[in-house]
């Protein structure tokens, strides 16, 4: 069936009524049997297998349906481009590599995809081409080989009838080797296909905000909104749209880890970064993008849920955004002073968490100035000095703006295949 499907989509690829952003001439060096493969909307250059390029298809569709459905709802401005949509991608990571530092000018060493705002394109690869999926297929085939060997060895036993009572044991070992190999390679399925999927609409969801008119590639995109807004809509699920109301358990799972172990992030420093975070101490480049990029979906969830016009306003003025002005401009002209900003989004994180994990960190943050600097409490008032922090300082933001028209990579999601 997907052999047929993908016959059919690359049939529909060759209709010269197919309009979409020019493909780049320097893709044939990286992907040599490159096809064409069209659904309604997208147009997918791939030489990955049929069933990888069918399912990539399915989730863009489902994505981009959800997501304007979602964007119409609440108001927001979305329009048809008049095209479809262009994706890349890849069977190979290396190549997928070499193409983006190479042709986009992207080291993008701890990425699945990225989205080019400024050549309308978006570029993924295969997970099942990454060397965690070769690991696991490489212990996977050693099991299985040695489940053979111990099988031989228990069927060799049962004909010589010198030992059938070690055979009967011998045999229950082989069974739960078994079944515990059938438990590795269905997690590993589902890591496959859960880090196809989650990449996918994230780097969707940055290629429609910005093709369908949300954001501009000329505009002013602060990296919190353009992370946040795509983490805010993932879902492994394409059947099941994503979105603020969702609160998807991992997004919120980490965000809630990342603010009871290293703290709130200050809307006034979260809203300045410009470029995503590299790590530092304890915590290495992926855990503090990580960290950052379930703080944006907060702060945006946030705006989305309790300030529906002050955030439609804030794409507004990000989209018409005109020199000189800053992300911290434009966010106090939209929603007032970050203070109060401050103030209202952490009484609303209250209600988020369970009262079960309100710990004395996390009481310490309705402390919080707008500088980043915790207020030490009463003397006498901490039940353990120890857990009392500081909240990171605006000195260790990274220093430097987001270009406008940055590329939108997505951080390698937490499904390792099991191994």
């Amino acid at each position: 069936m997907l052999h047929a499907l993908v016959l059919v989509l690359a049939a529909l690829a060759q209709d010269p009524s197919v309009v979409t952003p020019p493909i780049p001439d320097a893709l044939a060096t990286y992907m040599p049997k490159a096809e064409r493969h069209a659904s309604d909307h997208y147009l997918v250059v791939s030489d990955a297998p049929p069933s990888a390029i069918a399912n990539t298809l399915n989730a863009l569709e489902r994505t981009r349906a959800s997501l304007l459905a979602d964007l119409a709802r609440r108001g927001l401005p979305a329009t048809d481009p008049g095209m479809r949509h262009l994706a890349i991608l890849f069977s190979d990571e290396g190549a997928f590599r070499r193409f983006a530092r190479e042709v986009d000018g992207q080291a993008l060493a701890n990425t699945l995809g990225y989205y080019q705002p400024s050549s309308r394109r978006l570029q993924l690869f295969d997970p099942e081409s990454t060397d965690a999926v070769r690991e696991a297929d490489a212990t996977i085939a050693k099991n299985e080989a040695a489940i053979k060997a111990r099988q031989d060895a228990v069927n060799r036993m049962r004909a010589s009838r010198l030992s059938r009572q070690e055979a009967a044991v011998a045999q229950r070992e082989v069974d739960q080797a078994r079944a515990k190999l059938a438990s590795q390679r269905a997690q590993r399925e589902a890591a496959v296909d859960d880090n196809l999927k989650v990449v996918v609409v994230h780097e969707a969801t940055h290629q429609l905000l910005f093709e369908c008119g949300v954001q501009s590639p000329t505009g002013l995109n602060p990296l919190w909104l353009a992370e946040g807004l795509a983490v805010a809509y993932e879902t492994k699920d394409v059947r099941r749209p994503g979105g603020p109301e969702s609160m998807r358990d991992e997004p919120f799972g980490t965000f809630r880890k990342a603010l009871l172990s290293n703290g709130l992030m200050p809307v006034r420093l979260l809203v300045t970064t410009g470029v995503l975070p590299s790590g530092g101490g304890t915590q290495t480049a992926l855990q503090a993008q990580e960290d950052f990029y379930a703080q944006s979906c907060m702060l945006v969830r946030w705006c989305m849920l309790e300030r529906p016009s002050e955030f439609k306003a804030l794409l507004t003025a990000c989209r018409d955004a005109k020199p000189g002005q800053t992300p911290e401009t434009i966010f106090e002209s939209c929603f007032g002073s970050i203070d109060s900003v401050q103030r209202s989004y952490v009484l609303w994180l209250r209600e988020q968490i369970p009262g079960s994990e309100r710990t004395v960190l996390f009481k310490d943050v309705e402390r919080w100035t707008t500088d980043g600097r915790a207020v030490p409490p009463p003397p006498g008032t901490s039940s353990n000095p120890e857990q009392e922090k500081t909240a990171p300082s605006e000195k260790s933001a990274p220093p430097g703006a987001a270009p406008a028209v940055a590329p939108h990579p997505a951080t390698l999601p937490q499904h390792s295949p099991a191994p």
